[in-house]
């Protein structure tokens, strides 16, 4: 078997844990499953299909953990179910495939290893189960080594950020409970009060896009930095991350410069492009938290005419970046109805068409081990056309199709 060697060491270090039963471990484990149902209707404003129609998906991930004094063993399977109901014609349209719920776009991260079984494969109906995590984390005095399938995230982690290239969420992922699993070997230490440094190596399948990252982590006058830099696919980058407080609001930002490769020089250096997001936030009165901020990046269209032409640039065919413009007004904000109850929104401003993207959700909290999340999506822009032969897109969120759905999780 191609990747028996990987199951093999995976299994030896679950029994070297294990194996001697005089020292105490403890097993923690559990299972996750989550729904999400959606319903859209196409934006067409000419003589296509304009049904409605529906995606949903189902998620059941058993997981464990065997931890044994200063080593510990997380295996997570999951098993995923997509269906899709909508036109034949649709299809061929390329609007949506079976499970596929995302708005904005779906990530493709770095993996070496292929630990996917697909049962069924059609435009209506997915069926698939995949090894999310098989790691071995191991403490050695001042080091940590993390090794194996495992969840990565760089930079702060907001709605719209630039560093987290691995396996990033797209801007409002309908489902973003647990992170891709990547294939990689991670080493940690600390220095200082509170700093931390890390070396990351990712394998990718060719390994010629595998990635190499160096990062360090560390606080000042309440503001927690991250610097990092290195390699992946082909492509060298660098950035820093930081969030904290600045008196009565918070800070937070990314700024990162990623080598140019194969895809149009639009902006800025024509060695490397120049990409940020910052912002403020800010709790005002009645429980709410506001966040504002601004997105450029040199990959990005200057005028509506590219925007088509911009999807098919590398850092987009490849799923490390999904906002096709220059600029952005970024909008986030939530509110606490009640202790049980919490609504939230968020707002993408295409500062080049002039097109908005608006995603408003509630959560109701319905048990210690459960909740259940409304959405919408409000796309705001003019609407595709029909020019002779042609499809024409005058704007990047009018082509977005409204709709809304459900997402629920429980935790057993």
């Amino acid at each position: 078997m191609r990747y028996r060697w990987y199951s093999t060491f995976l299994l030896g270090a679950a029994l070297l844990v294990t194996v001697d039963s005089a020292r105490a471990f403890e097993v923690e484990g559990g299972a996750a499953l989550r729904e999400t149902a959606v319903l859209f209707r196409p934006p067409w404003e000419a003589p296509l299909p304009d049904d409605a129609f529906g995606l949903a998906e189902i998620k059941l991930r058993p997981f464990v953990t065997v931890r044994e004094e200063n080593v510990s063993v997380s295996l997570a399977a999951e098993t995923r179910v997509g269906l899709t109901a909508m036109n034949t014609a649709l299809l061929t349209q390329g609007v949506a495939s079976a499970g596929s719920v995302s708005v904005l776009g779906v990530s493709a991260p770095l993996r070496r290893f292929d630990l996917t079984w697909k049962h069924i494969s059609d435009p209506h109906v997915a069926w698939q189960t995949s090894i999310e995590r098989a790691d071995v984390f191991v403490h050695t005095g001042p080091v940590d080594i993390d090794l194996g399938r495992q969840p990565i995230s760089l930079g702060t982690s907001r709605f719209v950020g630039v560093l987290d290239v691995i396996a990033p969420f797209a801007p409002g992922d309908l489902d973003s409970s647990y992170k891709p699993g990547v294939d990689a070997v991670r080493v940690r230490t600390g220095f200082g009060m509170a700093g931390e440094a890390e070396l990351l190596a990712v394998a990718a399948d060719p390994w010629e896009d595998s990635a190499i990252v160096g990062r360090l982590r560390d606080s000042f006058a309440g503001i927690d930095l991250e610097v990092l830099g290195g390699r992946f696919r082909q492509r060298n980058f660098g950035g820093l991350a930081f969030e904290g407080d600045a008196g009565i609001v918070g800070v937070w930002g990314e700024l990162a410069l990623f080598q140019r490769k194969s895809e149009p020089h639009r902006a800025g250096w024509s060695k490397a492009a120049f990409s940020g997001v910052a912002g403020v936030d800010k709790n005002l009165p009645g429980n709410v938290l506001l966040s504002l901020g601004a997105f450029y990046h040199d990959f990005g269209a200057r005028d509506t005419a590219e925007l088509t032409a911009v999807s098919l640039d590398e850092p987009f065919l490849q799923g490390w970046s999904f906002l096709r413009a220059a600029g952005y007004g970024v909008v986030t904000g939530s509110y606490e109805f009640h202790p049980l109850v919490n609504g939230s929104a968020a707002g993408l401003i295409n500062l080049v068409d002039g097109s908005t993207l608006w995603q408003p959700r509630i959560t109701v909290s319905m048990a210690d081990n459960a909740d259940l999340t409304l959405y919408g999506w409000i796309g705001v822009g003019p609407k595709p056309r029909v020019e002779g032969l042609q499809l024409v897109t005058p704007s990047e969120y009018g082509a977005i199709p409204d709709g809304g759905g459900l997402y629920a999780r429980w935790y057993l």
